[in-house]
């Protein structure tokens, strides 16, 4: 039981880096070198009571990482906006256009009207 759930394991690790390492290789030659490169983590995790109930995984999903980093670049761009009394425009700055992630420009708008608004309502 325990070789069979590594075994699927080492399965899904392989095709998961086979998958990301094709991608990343050519959207690294086309972004530069300042782009953060999609991460996967794959490590033991022992909460406190130690080893003793097995190895469990975690995978740290790079969909979820590009849209908290989008959402917090948007907000932070929404609120500097909104302070210097700059048009609700967030298509006019530098990340969002440059950013080839579906997922990144998303979150960038959430997090741009957020932050945005919230300023606005701080000055009023």
């Amino acid at each position: 039981m325990k070789s069979n759930k590594r075994l699927l394991m080492g399965a899904l690790v392989a095709v998961v880096l086979l998958i990301g390492v094709g991608s990343t290789t050519a959207d690294a030659q086309s972004r530069g070198l300042h782009r953060h490169r999609r991460v996967f983590v794959y490590r033991p995790y022992h909460p406190f009571w130690g080893p003793y109930w097995g190895t469990t995984y975690r995978v740290v999903d790079p969909i979820a990482n590009q849209k908290e980093e989008g959402y917090s670049d948007g907000r932070s761009r929404g609120k500097d906006d909104a302070k210097e009394s700059r048009e609700n425009d967030p298509e006019n700055h530098k990340q969002f256009n440059k950013s080839k992630s579906l997922a990144y420009r998303e979150a960038f708008l959430q997090g741009y009207a957020d932050g945005y608004r919230k300023q606005l309502k701080k000055a009023d």
